[in-house]
C-alpha cells in the first residue's frame, strides 16, 4: 500500500496551489481525495465523526457495475441498458460506473478480494462486485483509510484530516463558495478558505420536526431505518442555505429486509439485512411460513409485496447457500 500512498501524493501541477476541502469522510469523500490528490491538489478532509468511513463502511452487499472487467472475465456482456432509464444520473453512473469503480480498487489495491455477486433488482445478471470477506464497504473503506493515511503523514502539506470537527456553515463571496466555517469537539470555531466538495451523505437518519427527512418525505419519518444518526443532512441544510439547488429529495428508498434483534423490535434503528444473501438463494416468507414474492424483484416490488401480506416475515436461507 506503501507503493499507491506515493502515487497519489506524487503528482504536482497547476493545481497544487489550490486547497480543497472535501466535507465527509465516507466513500464518496475519500474517493474524491483520492483522484484530487492524483490531479495535484491539496486537500483537507473535515469529517464530523471520530472516525473516516462513514456509512459506507457498513454496506454489505456491493457496487453493481454493468460491464465491469470482472464481468468481462467471467464472459457476461452487460450493457446495463436495464438501468440507465432512470434519468441522465442512472445513465452517467452506468457508462462512467465501472470504468471508476476498476480506478478507486486498483489504486487502494483490493482487486484481488473482488467477487462477482448476483443480487435483487438485476435480473439474472451477475453484475454486483462484493468482497470475499468481510463487507465490500469495509473493505474498501478501510484500504482508502489507510492509503490517505499514509499520504497526510508523509505528505502533510498534500493531505489534511481534520475528525470530530462539524460544517456549520458555507463562507460566500457573492454568489460564490470561499470556504467552511467548522466547529471542533471542544467548542473552537474555525474557518478555511478553498474550493469545497461537498460528501456529506445522506438524510434519513434523523427523522425529528424540521429535518431534510421530516420536509420532503413526512410519511416516512416513523419508518425505522437502517441510517444511523451520521446521516442527518446536515450538508444538505447548509448548502440549501447559501442557494445550492436540490432534486429528488422525496424518492428515498424503503429497504424490504432488516433485521429485528431480540428485545429491539420497536427501535427506530434497523441493522440492514444484505441483498447478497437473497442473491446466494434465500426465501422470504410470511406468518404462515409461505413464500409470497420473488426475492430478486426490485427493493420496491418487495416492500409492496410485504404490504399485502401477513408479518412478521422472515428471511430464509440454507445454512450450504449462506
Amino acid at each position: 500500500n506503501s507503493g499507491h500512498s506515493a502515487a497519489l501524493s506524487s503528482r504536482s501541477d497547476a493545481m497544487a496551489a489550490d486547497r480543497v476541502i472535501v466535507v465527509g469522510g465516507g466513500l464518496a469523500g475519500l474517493s474524491a481525495t483520492c483522484e484530487l490528490l492524483e490531479r495535484g491538489c491539496n486537500v483537507t478532509i473535515i469529517e464530523k465523526e471520530s472516525n473516516l468511513g462513514g456509512n459506507s463502511s457498513k454496506a454489505t452487499t456491493g457496487i453493481a457495475a454493468p460491464g465491469s472487467a470482472i464481468q468481462k472475465a467471467n464472459g457476461i456482456t452487460d450493457t446495463g441498458a436495464d438501468l440507465t432509464g432512470e434519468g441522465a444520473a442512472a445513465q452517467a453512473l452506468v457508462q462512467n460506473g465501472p470504468k471508476d469503480m476498476e480506478w478507486l480498487t486498483k489504486i487502494l489495491g483490493v482487486d484481488s478480494e473482488l467477487v462477482l455477486r448476483l443480487t435483487p433488482g438485476h435480473g439474472t445478471i451477475a453484475r454486483t462486485i462484493g468482497t470475499k470477506t468481510h463487507f465490500p464497504g469495509a473493505v474498501i473503506t478501510y484500504a482508502a483509510i489507510h492509503v490517505l493515511g499514509q499520504v497526510a503523514q508523509g505528505k502533510p502539506e498534500r493531505l489534511q484530516i481534520i475528525s470530530s470537527a462539524k460544517v456549520t456553515k458555507l463562507l460566500t463571496a457573492g454568489a460564490k463558495v470561499t470556504g467552511v466555517e467548522f466547529t471542533r469537539e471542544n467548542g473552537s470555531v474555525e474557518s478555511m478558505t478553498g474550493i469545497v466538495v461537498i460528501t456529506t451523505g445522506g438524510y434519513a437518519g434523523a427523522c425529528a420536526p424540521g429535518t431534510v427527512l421530516a420536509k420532503n418525505a413526512p410519511g416516512l419519518v416513523k419508518f425505522p431505518t437502517t441510517n444511523d444518526e451520521r446521516a442527518s443532512g446536515d450538508g444538505i441544510t447548509w448548502a440549501q442555505a447559501v442557494g445550492a439547488g436540490t432534486a429528488n429529495l422525496d424518492k428515498i428508498q424503503l429497504t424490504p429486509t432488516a433485521a429485528v434483534l431480540p428485545g429491539q423490535a420497536d427501535a427506530q434503528f434497523k441493522v440492514v439485512v444484505s441483498d447478497a444473501i437473497s442473491g446466494a438463494g434465500a426465501r422470504l416468507i410470511d406468518a404462515s411460513g409461505k413464500r409470497f414474492c420473488n426475492e430478486m424483484a426490485s427493493a420496491q416490488d418487495r416492500v409492496d409485496a410485504m404490504a399485502k401480506n401477513k408479518p412478521p416475515f422472515r428471511l430464509v436461507i440454507k445454512a450450504k447457500q449462506a
